[in-house]
């Protein structure tokens, strides 16, 4: 098994799970002066002697590290071309953003350069992908886990979609510049590193309602990493931001090991999702993706301790099962998503999710493996009050109100958010069991004054 972070990126094995873990992530720099780090990288024979990039920053990472950066390639004598989004308001990964990256591609450029984070790093990804070329990564800030993701959450048609794209294949940071990134960006990180928690219990439960892959190995590594950023929590020195921005890499890495975002993002990504899709509808700002799943890990960690204390009755949630009435789902869909429903709809209608005969087949083997699964949250889901506390002295938020959601909207989360993958997570053990009312009054606790 590998040992250090770049072992990992470089490794390229037969796992005990019986799946080939690789990434193509060929170069991995955390140390000052990024900028020379890639005009040197594009000398070595790895990159072709690439002589042509461009460079994709919004206006705050363009004056973080781009400036930076093109100053640095333009000394090496590399020509460059740039697309740099407006700071504000904040940039959503859509068909008018990925055109504006592809469009600004001309036949020279061999490599695309994110600078950045999030959005800006899957908009390279994607167009990056459909047009055949490499990219690679200047971070500035360790907020969110995707940099060494192969997948891109992309907003279409107004439904927030993981479409498939290509991993990066060098990823530079300067620690400085990692940990001189707004309070809200290293806690906005920090949120995603805690949701792994229920991501990898959710997964843990998807291989036991399911039978769908699942690797130990890549489990224990997410979680071990999880829990080092966790104790970790707050301390904002550059060599604290570097060991949490090695853990999204690793995060990443994982996902490309498995071949899929599910050892990362579960539950907890999909209430995100959820609200994020609510505020494109409200044409409101967006909210950091890491903050809101900090918020959801809450909620999710929440969830699986009830289930702790619960014993449910099967033979009642079995009583319970109806068929499936296409139409009235459809319409309350439609309700729910506006825009976004179509692609919803399709989806639950293509995986029979709602059909009796799987529903009832859940609730069968959750009765069989219901001591696992309380096994499982007590070794690997910590109390929400442990992920309440590690975000505090973080910065993060801990309440929707927060982040401008209201309670409604939380309910409607626990409701619907997880008609938006074909993935078993908690949300859909109590959506299975009868028990989402159960849910959104333990929710409502988690939040009420007081707590």
């Amino acid at each position: 098994m590998p040992k250090t972070l770049l072992d990992y990126a470089h490794a390229d094995y037969v796992c005990s799970c019986g799946k080939r873990h690789s990434t193509n992530l060929r170069s991995l720099l955390i140390a000052p002066d990024a900028g020379r780090q890639l005009a040197d990288l594009l000398r070595t024979p790895a990159f072709g002697q690439i002589r042509s990039v461009l460079l994709v920053a919004d206006e705050n990472t363009w004056h973080a590290a781009g400036e930076h950066v093109a100053a640095r390639l333009g000394e090496a004598g590399v020509r460059f071309c740039k697309v740099v989004f407006p700071g504000t308001p904040a940039l959503v990964p859509d068909e008018r953003s990925a055109f504006a990256v592809l469009n600004a591609l001309d036949d020279e450029v061999g490599l695309l350069v994110a600078i950045g984070t999030g959005t800006l790093n899957d908009l390279t990804r994607f167009v990056s992908s459909r047009a055949g070329r490499p990219y690679a990564i200047v971070a500035t800030a360790p907020s969110m886990d995707g940099y060494a993701s192969t997948v891109a959450a992309l907003t279409v048609a107004n439904m927030k979609q993981t479409v498939a794209g290509q991993g990066a294949q060098a990823i530079l940071a300067d620690p400085a510049v990692l940990s001189a990134c707004p309070q809200a960006m290293s806690a906005a990180g920090l949120g995603d590193i805690l949701g792994k928690y229920s991501a990898v219990c959710d997964w843990r439960l998807g291989r036991m309602v399911e039978g769908e892959y699942y690797c130990d190995e890549i489990a224990r590594l997410i979680l071990d990493t999880t829990a080092g950023c966790h104790a970790q929590a707050g301390n904002s020195s550059p060599e604290a931001a570097s060991e949490l921005f090695s853990a999204l890499i690793m995060t990443g890495i994982a996902m490309s090991y498995a071949g899929n975002s599910r050892p990362a993002s579960g539950s907890e990504h999909h209430l995100s999702h959820f609200w994020e899709m609510a505020f494109l509808r409200q044409n409101r700002p967006a909210v950091l993706h890491g903050s809101k799943v900090g918020l959801a890990t809450i909620v999710t960690c929440a969830l699986y301790h009830r289930l702790l204390d619960l014993q449910p009755d099967f033979a009642a949630a079995r009583s319970q099962v109806r068929p499936f009435d296409r139409e009235a789902w459809t319409s309350r869909m439609s309700k729910v998503f506006g825009d976004g429903a179509e692609a919803i709809i399709e989806l639950g209608l293509g995986s029979g999710a709602h059909e009796p005969e799987r529903i009832l087949a859940h609730i069968g083997r959750l009765e069989a493996g219901w001591p696992e699964l309380q096994r499982l949250i007590r070794t690997s889901v910590p109390a929400p009050e442990a992920v309440r506390a590690a975000l505090v002295k973080a910065g993060g938020a801990t309440s929707p109100a927060e982040l401008g959601i209201g309670m409604d909207m939380v309910e409607d989360s626990l409701r619907y958010a997880g008609e938006m993958r074909d993935r078993y997570t908690v949300l859909r053990l109590y959506a299975d069991l009868g028990l989402t009312d159960e849910a959104i009054r333990v929710v409502g606790g988690l939040f009420s004054p007081g707590y």
